[in-house]
């Protein structure tokens, strides 16, 4: 089928067009009838103005007015001016508010024109008074002359002066008035009438100036210039509406031209291209019947392919089911049927929710499952999950649930997989638990190498060559960071396979940051950073207390380890607006960068660099750390820039208010000292050298609030200032003698001595110190009161039993009572049950070396023991650092004699030898 353009066709649309350009170059006529009526009335609005001008200028030469009178001639004016306010359509809106501008010009003329004349016909009222009285005057004086010539005389004078007067020459009114005070001269009765005369005269002469005033004034600015402006400024606005509608046609015409040009050009391309799109159909209709026949070998094939996706649902061993914009089921494959065991036919149709989702499936896991099931999900975006499943017989089983939003036209279409992940579970809690084995076998040999290792590299079994002792000591460490790990690894195993039981109780924090400093302080020597602590109104969290520190150690010792000499690293605590307590932990190391972050908290991952290789670790110490506070309801986060260093922060719920004094006075990680003082000074005094030495200090400005603090939680110390001692401290201290719980409650008095106060309290009081009190002086009586009665007790920590005999014979001679631990494990659980007074230890021991001795004892009561480091081995200023409680010494074997050992165990003691006859005794009458 040919396509033709005829040429009627062509003709008709080049006529059209033609006809179009016509009626463009015609253009629309303006109204010219609008035009002429508001020219004509503009006209007779200035015609009108300068007759008022006109008649004005008659009255004022004393000639008949041509209009009526002014007055309703402005009234007539103002009409006027208020019907040529309807603009004529031709103007646009901005050119009529120019117009209106100089209309409201010609009002505004036209009212003071107005008032101008208002005010020339009062001037003229008045003047005509004036002259008729002038005239009157005149009259008068010039009958008071005798007749003839004298009375002539002056009736031509008062003529001169009316007509001097009104036409305002003063000269000749002067001139007049001159010659007729001559005439009357040496006429006493003449004299008054002239000079009233005068005075008539000269006012009339005023009047006469105000009313050519006014006039010049009224004919300076008459409306009739306004009118003419106005007229003026209407042509000129008329002239530029015709100019722009000439432009438009011009425009218009210009367009229309084009437009058939391009037409004209359209149609000769078309009746061009018309052979070209014969040929274009027959080559079409060819390559139809080619896509017909590939469309039906694509329909075949799709069909085979649709075959195979069926096959593919039909055998795959994962539940496949297809869903709908509502959740209901549209497909439900075999799998689906073996795994919920329930016939596809019973399927179609039923809500996949309440179908597949057990009961006891979390609230967030069902929201989750939920928004995935929305309309508005991102196809192809995949929700994974695992969660328990629910079978048509009521069983569960856990299962992997994959939902996703298929890209399709029409309603929204899901997909979801299911698959029974119960073999796979199974495999998990075999792999934990051998791991679990594995790790707990592993531990158990490591220690024992560890500790041989310890005393070959302390020269236990004698002295080892140079070589020999560094293999040792490499031997050792890495067992050590072995050991370390494997207890990492267990951590991570219990938390995440639920098996690690948080002890929440209230924590101080500002202790937990105390313990935390205690255990990393030796790293921070060592690596030249200060550490520095703000929690000034944290207060008190519900935490485990041992984790929370674990997890602050983690943070401070990696801020520790990527901070620069003689930098300072921050740890920050303070409660937020959601009753949070907020921990930030500041260092100023190179930082983290954005792409790395992620990594930071994964099982094993360490920032790939030769700078953070070198600082070593397991990699386990943010993942456990993120786990655990995970498990308080937090969460870490990091915010880093590079070159700035990091800070790292997680938030805990603090304790609710009424439970703070609960938290601050039961704590059984440190002894705690009550101080009952109102003096600030040294209630300051005492806490810093207290906390210092590991002791927890409450204070309480009265006995009220300290039998408050006493009723919470007994404290081991009670310390009393006797500034305040008068019969009502006596009184507090017998009411804690004679109740049953505080009866043996230490009881120090700091006070100057006196012989009656002593003979009147001492049966109530452990100790007396004066005050001022000397510091050794008090804490040897703080400690001799906390200690439990009996002989000085000395616990000997050594793995060697011969080391221990020969230790313990020579403490006995002095007077103190020994006990022994052969490991690490006894000596801890020994100092605990029975608290030492002082503490011999080696460091190469089983079970826990020192070092994790000295750790452990640190974060409880322990932490102000006397310790005696009897090592064999040469320690470092950082192992000295690490092998500190309280008072500590550091003794090598091979080069402490016995007096030198006995010295030591003499000055720690310090004073417990000597009372070891008599405290029973004290401690009785105390009580």
């Amino acid at each position: 089928m040919k396509t033709l353009l005829s040429k009627r066709s062509v003709v008709l649309a080049a006529g059209a067009l033609v006809l179009l350009c016509v009626l463009f170059v015609l253009g629309r006529p303006m109204r010219a009838a609008e035009h002429d009526s508001y020219r004509t009335r503009l006209r007779q609005l200035r015609v009108k103005s300068a007759e008022l001008e006109q008649d004005t200028l008659r009255t004022h030469l004393g000639l008949p007015q041509a209009q009526g009178s002014s007055r309703e001639t402005v009234a007539e004016l103002r009409l006027r001016a208020a019907e040529l306010r309807h603009f004529p359509s031709l103007l646009p809106e901005q050119e009529q508010r120019t117009l209106g501008a100089v209309l409201d010009a010609y009002v505004r003329a036209l009212v003071d024109e107005e008032l101008l004349l208002a005010r020339l016909q009062e001037q003229e009222e008045r003047r005509t008074g004036t002259r008729s009285d002038l005239e009157r005057r005149a009259a008068t004086l010039a009958e008071q002359l005798p007749p003839g010539e004298p009375r002539g005389r002056a009736q031509a004078l008062t003529s001169a002066v009316l007509a001097g007067a009104d036409a305002g020459r003063e000269s000749q009114v002067d001139e007049a008035l001159a010659s007729l005070a001559a005439l009357t001269a040496g006429k006493p009765e003449l004299e008054a009438p002239r000079a009233e005369l005068e005075t008539q005269a000269r006012a009339l002469l005023t009047q006469e100036r105000e009313v050519d005033a006014t006039l010049r004034q009224l004919m300076a600015h008459p409306a009739s210039l306004e009118a003419e402006r106005l007229i003026t400024t209407y042509l000129q606005l008329y002239e530029g509406a015709l100019a722009r509608t000439e432009r438009f046609r011009i425009i218009l015409f210009a367009f229309s031209l084009l437009l058939v040009a391009f037409v004209l050009m359209v149609l000769m391309r078309l009746a061009r291209t018309g052979a070209a799109l014969d040929a274009l159909n027959a080559e079409l209709e060819r390559r139809v019947e080619e896509r017909t026949s590939a469309l039906a070998t694509a329909n075949a094939e799709l069909r085979e392919s649709e075959d195979r996706k069926a096959a593919i649902l039909e055998s795959s061993l994962d539940g496949i089911i297809s869903l709908d914009e509502g959740g209901r089921i549209l497909e439900f494959n075999p799998a689906a049927e073996h795994i919920f065991r329930l016939p596809r036919a019973q399927a179609l149709g039923r809500d996949f929710l309440s179908l597949a989702l057990a009961a006891t499936v979390k609230a967030e896991q069902r929201e989750t499952v939920r928004r995935a099931l929305r309309a508005d999900a991102t196809p192809g975006h995949a929700t994974r999950l695992e969660l328990s499943c629910l079978r048509i017989d009521g069983s569960t089983f856990p299962a992997e649930l994959t939902l996703l939003r298929v890209r399709s036209d029409g309603p929204a279409r899901f997909t979801t997989y299911v698959r029974d992940i119960t073999e796979r579970r199974e495999v998990e809690r075999l792999k934990n638990e051998f791991i679990s084995t594995v790790s707990h076998e592993l531990r158990t040999p490591l220690t024992s190498i560890r500790g041989s290792l310890g005393l070959l590299e302390g020269g236990v079994l004698g002295e080892l060559p140079p070589p020999a002792q560094d293999m040792v000591r490499i031997a050792r460490t890495n067992t050590e960071r072995l050991i370390r790990l494997i207890n990492d690894i267990l951590d991570l195993e219990k938390m995440e396979s639920g098996k690690l039981e948080l002890k929440l109780q209230p924590v101080e924090v500002s202790d937990a940051i105390e313990a935390t400093f205690s255990g990393v302080q030796a790293m921070a020597d060592t690596a030249r950073v200060k550490l520095h602590a703000e929690a000034v109104g944290a207060g008190a969290v519900r935490a485990d207390r041992d984790r929370l520190i674990q997890v602050l150690t983690n943070l401070v010792s990696n801020a520790i380890k990527f901070s620069p000499q003689d930098s300072q690293v921050e740890v920050r605590a303070a409660r937020d607006a959601r009753g949070q307590v907020r921990f930030s932990v500041v260092d100023q190391g190179p930082g983290i960068p954005l792409e790395k972050r992620d990594r930071l908290f994964g099982k094993f991952q360490q920032l790939d660099s030769s700078d953070t290789r070198s600082k070593g670790g397991t990699g386990l110490g943010l993942a456990i750390s993120q786990a655990i506070v995970e498990q308080h309801g937090g969460r870490i986060e990091v915010q880093s820039e590079p070159g700035q260093g990091a800070t790292f922060t997680f938030s805990l719920p603090a304790l609710r208010a009424g439970s703070g004094v609960v938290s601050r006075v039961m704590d059984d990680s440190r002894y705690t000292i009550l101080v009952v003082t109102t003096d600030s000074e040294l209630s300051g005094l005492l806490r810093g050298l207290l906390t210092h030495e590991g002791y927890r200090v409450l204070r309480s400005p009265s006995p009220e609030e300290a039998e408050k603090l006493i009723e919470v939680g007994a404290p081991d110390v009670l310390v009393l200032d006797a500034q305040w001692m008068d019969g009502s401290g006596l009184d507090f201290v017998r009411r804690l003698r004679e109740e049953p719980r505080t009866r043996e409650l230490p009881v120090l008095m700091l006070a100057g001595r006196s012989p009656q106060e002593e003979g009147l309290v001492k049966p109530l009081l452990v100790d007396w110190v004066d005050k001022p009190f000397d510091e050794t002086r008090f804490l040897q009586a703080l400690r001799y009161a906390i200690r439990r009665p009996g002989q000085a007790r000395v616990l000997i920590v050594d793995d060697d039993a011969a080391t221990r005999q020969v230790l313990r014979a020579q403490v006995e001679r002095l007077g103190a009572a020994c006990y022994e631990a052969e490991d690490g494990e006894s000596a801890v659980a020994m100092a605990r049950l029975t608290p030492p007074d002082l503490i011999v230890l080696d460091v190469g021991l089983p079970q826990l070396d020192g070092f994790e001795v000295v750790d452990i004892l640190r974060q409880g009561k322990g932490r102000g023991t006397p310790l005696i480091v009897f090592t064999g081995r040469e320690l470092s200023s950082l192992d000295q650092n690490q092998l500190t409680l309280g008072i500590t010494r550091h003794l090598t074997k091979a080069r402490t004699s016995e007096d030198e050992l006995l010295s030591s165990v003499r000055e720690l003691l310090n004073g417990l030898l000597a009372r070891r006859d008599d405290e029973p005794k004290q401690r009785k009458e105390a009580s």
